[in-house]
């Protein structure tokens, strides 16, 4: 059997940087003079502002790298000189800090975006501030990622919109990184979830061998298959994490057999998938009988528990063919 891993690592960690809390609003297309908040009477316009950072070691440094870029540039897009100062590790300034910012597992809504990687109130002259204003930063960030993050967000606590320069720092979608992560094929289970469901699309005459390659998943595949692990046959191939289907050669095996299609997610953007997403099992020119070891190795293939199979492993052609089914 050729085994054809055709691996899609698209990076589908798409996290809005957004702004919300104190003003929520649509922002009218600006100017480059316009995109200046220019006002002295910023809440933060010309002081030092003090920021207790709630996170590790290095994300406080991070945070810190973060929002020294807008002691660097606040005059040009904001209009008023303004400094950061990371407070040391419980230290609490008489009248308490005045930024709060916190590293979370996950940010909550933010304003219309519901999976955020930061989330800030955006100050202005109107607003004035409710000391300490809260910041939420996503941990598990790659490090460019989360300085990226902390001056966008830092960006709204000045005042800016989502449609004002810099516009690097300020545009409300970017891709962003994780730290690093073990890929797909180091993970005993590289699927997002642990129920899986499979579809048979197309050719009913492989339902047969389907079933009984999928007798042998759940039976945990002679320890290749985690056992937490269950499958479960669903008619409707579109949500199907797991399909099954004929093609043609040009699409798989030229000489006939199978192959697999994966589709992943790559959140540290090293090029490898982390997590699988979804299957397509193809078969090639294979007779009824010849199905049910295809589809079994196919499946159990995508799992990496270290252990192979000796009855998928040694089956001979024509045990492929017939005696591997029954």
């Amino acid at each position: 059997m050729d085994r054809w891993l055709l691996g899609v690592a698209a990076l589908l960690l798409l996290c809005g940087l957004a702004g919300c809390g104190a003003v929520v609003e649509e922002a009218e297309s600006l100017s480059e003079a316009e995109s200046l908040t220019g006002s002295d009477t910023h809440p933060f316009a010309n002081e030092t502002v003090t920021v207790a950072v709630e996170g590790t070691d290095r994300e406080r440094a991070l945070a810190a790298d973060g929002l020294a870029y807008w002691e660097a540039n606040a005059t040009e897009y904001v209009g008023f000189d303004v400094a950061f100062r990371v407070l040391a590790p419980g230290a609490t300034p008489a009248s308490g800090p005045d930024v709060r910012l916190r590293f979370v597992e996950t940010v909550g809504a933010c304003g219309d975006t519901e999976f955020p990687a930061g989330c800030a109130p955006r100050l202005d002259a109107s607003t004035g501030v409710d000391r300490p204003a809260t910041v939420e930063i996503r941990g598990g960030l790659a490090n460019d990622s989360t300085r990226l993050v902390v001056r966008h967000e830092a960006g709204h606590l000045l005042g800016l919109r989502h449609t004002d320069r810099p516009r690097d720092v300020m545009v409300h979608e970017r891709d962003l990184a994780t730290l690093p992560q073990p890929n797909a094929t180091e993970r005993a289970n590289p699927w997002n979830d642990s129920t899986l469901t499979v579809a048979l699309a197309g050719d009913g005459d492989y339902r047969e061998a389907l079933d009984y390659a999928l007798d042998y998943v759940r039976e945990g595949a002679d320890g290749a298959v985690p056992a937490d692990v269950s499958v479960r046959v669903v008619a409707d191939s579109e949500p199907a994490d797991v399909i099954v289907r004929t093609v043609s050669a040009d699409d798989c095996a030229p000489e006939g057999g199978s192959c697999v299609l994966l589709e992943g997610t790559d959140p540290d953007g090293d090029g490898a998938i982390e997590s699988y997403s979804r299957a397509e099992i193809r078969l090639v020119g294979l007779d009824t009988d010849a199905a049910s070891w295809h589809i079994a190795s196919q499946f159990v293939g995508t799992f990496h528990t270290g252990e192979s199979p000796d009855r998928l492993d040694e089956a001979d052609a024509r045990e492929r063919r017939g005696d591997w089914h029954g």
